[in-house]
């Protein structure tokens, strides 16, 4: 009889258990690239809206220690100004602005590790630009941001692909495939799913809202597609409108009246109405409809206006501004005065702006 031979059996499972690792892996990686993607994406998207703003000048987003990270047309100059008043609040810093002769540079902490900071035009009024800044942290806020690289190119572009692969470094490290657990076969139950209720949406013109210098407006559900620059209403609304539209919305916050917002901006109140009631019509923002009384009523009451009235001295005042505001008298509305001086009425809205902290108070009037 021949010797019996010992053949080597094949252990499948352990193969089996091997490409199953490996497909963890690979999962893993994949997800892991993912976060870094959607972050760089989140981040650009964000830092996007200061970048095609035509008021900003520049940005900077820069690390807790005042070093400039990513920046877009952000003077050099202005970093060491910057970082000192960041190294002198450190311990309590918040959002604060700072004068300089380039604009107004408005800067806050994103979280711990980040810093944005903006450089505004100069003749842009300090709420708007704070308002603006906001709506980019709240961007940013909701992005896990990693902490920058200890040795980095300082206001470089392609900083932003470094953060992506730190992000996916940090995701990697800190996320480990939990072990498997057996599986427990329960009987499934089908459960018919209860249709959610149809709800209707009610389309109104802009002439079926009541909006007066008193009226407070609040967000609506479409607010935040018509901040976002890639949306189709933020189109709509920036070929309407152009900015003016945009500065408004972000006035919005449920507190400031529509004469507040006017006041503000130096722009009349019938203007920021226009506007306000087409947001309406669009869900942008909540306003009250109107009512056939208050219609009648708001025919008979003539055209609510504001007139600014310089009361400072002249004598500070340079070049030909003086002869503008020697023509707010509280009785000329901004349109008015541009006709009597012979300029752009834009021109008239940027000198009151630039000379307000000498002097200037808005009068109401109904014409």
């Amino acid at each position: 009889m021949a010797p019996m031979r010992n053949t080597p059996s094949c252990n499948h499972n352990a193969f089996q258990t091997t490409s199953d690792e490996s497909q963890s892996q690979a999962v893993k990686i994949g997800l892991e690239q993912n976060r870094g993607a959607e972050m760089n994406s989140d981040l650009e998207r964000a830092l996007a809206k200061l970048r095609f703003d035509e008021q900003v000048l520049g940005y900077s987003l820069m690390t807790k220690a005042g070093r400039p990270f990513v920046s877009f047309s952000f003077p050099n100059e202005l970093f060491p100004r910057v970082r000192d008043s960041i190294n002198l609040y450190k311990t309590d810093l918040r959002l604060m602005t700072i004068d300089t002769d380039r604009g107004l540079v408005v800067l806050s902490p994103v979280d711990l590790n980040w810093i944005l900071t903006v450089l505004y035009v100069p003749e842009l009024q300090l709420g708007l630009a704070i308002a603006k800044t906001k709506n980019v942290l709240r961007l940013l806020e909701g992005i896990e941001l990693p902490p920058p690289p200890e040795e980095f190119e300082e206001s470089a572009e392609s900083n932003l692909k470094v953060l992506e692969s730190i992000a996916m470094q940090a995701a990697s490290t800190s996320s480990e495939m939990p072990s498997p657990q057996p599986i427990v076969t329960e009987p499934i139950i089908s459960v018919e799913p209860t249709p959610p209720p149809i709800q209707e949406v009610v389309v109104r013109p802009p002439e079926a809202f009541n909006v007066q210098p008193s009226t407070v407006p609040k967000r609506g559900p479409a607010y935040a597609a018509a901040l976002t620059l890639d949306s189709d209403l933020y189109k709509e609304m920036k070929q309407m409108h152009r900015n003016f539209g945009f500065d408004v919305l972000m006035l919005v916050d449920g507190s400031l009246s529509v004469a507040q917002v006017a006041d503000s901006m130096f722009q009349p109140n019938e203007r920021v109405i226009d506007l306000l009631k087409w947001a309406a019509s669009k869900n942008i923002v909540g306003v009250p409809l109107c009512e056939e009384s208050i219609v009648v009523s708001e025919a008979t009451m003539g055209r609510f206006v504001k007139c600014p009235k310089f009361i400072g001295d002249l004598s500070k005042i340079d070049g030909r501004d003086v002869e503008i505001l020697r023509l707010c008298d509280g009785t000329k509305t901004t349109e008015e005065i541009a006709e009597m001086a012979g300029v752009q009425n834009s021109k008239v809205i940027q000198i009151i702006a630039r000379n307000k902290k000498y002097g200037i108070k808005m009068i109401g009037k109904t014409i």
